[in-house]
């Protein structure tokens, strides 16, 4: 089981946490703006140049889920398409040393998926659940590949 990691006290001026760790691996969830992709991704390399154990292993991976751009969201958040841009280009003049997987979270288009609709107890920036249900989300997609899909959410009877 993967589990939040708290950095060790000489590095937290980075940061507090890594969002999961185990066996020496950093996963991210780059959900957040888009500057935080270089945050994470320096922060990581840090951990491996240092050795920096987690779950009592040294860091030698770094995983980044982002989601894709057919995803609407606010603006400045991070889609996996620039963070291919991105880490493309810092690869390309080896920036990095620590061995970097991207994941993009994509979903079939013009189809219906189960979904759980989360409201929480603050419209903005709060992490405490208010409610969840389950839903059908129709996918329609967007007019171009580089459009972003309509969600036509179904309340359940």
């Amino acid at each position: 089981m993967a589990i939040k990691y708290t950095f060790p006290v000489p590095y937290r001026f980075l940061g507090t946490e890594v969002d999961f760790a185990k066996a020496g691996i950093i996963i991210e969830i780059q959900f957040s703006n888009y500057p935080f992709l270089l945050n994470n991704t320096l922060r990581s390399e840090l951990f491996f140049k240092a050795k920096t154990e987690f779950v009592r292993y040294p860091t030698n991976l770094v995983i980044l889920v982002t989601k894709a751009l057919m995803f609407p969201a606010s603006n400045s958040t991070l889609y996996y398409e620039q963070a291919v841009n991105q880490l493309t280009a810092l690869i390309k003049y080896q920036v990095f040393d620590v061995p970097i997987r991207l994941v993009g979270l994509f979903e079939q288009q013009n189809t219906i998926v189960p979904i759980i609709w989360t409201e929480y107890l603050s419209k903005r920036y709060s992490r405490t659940v208010n409610t969840r249900v389950s839903r059908q989300c129709q996918i329609i997609a967007g007019r171009s590949a580089r459009s972003r899909c309509l969600f036509m959410i179904k309340i359940l009877k």
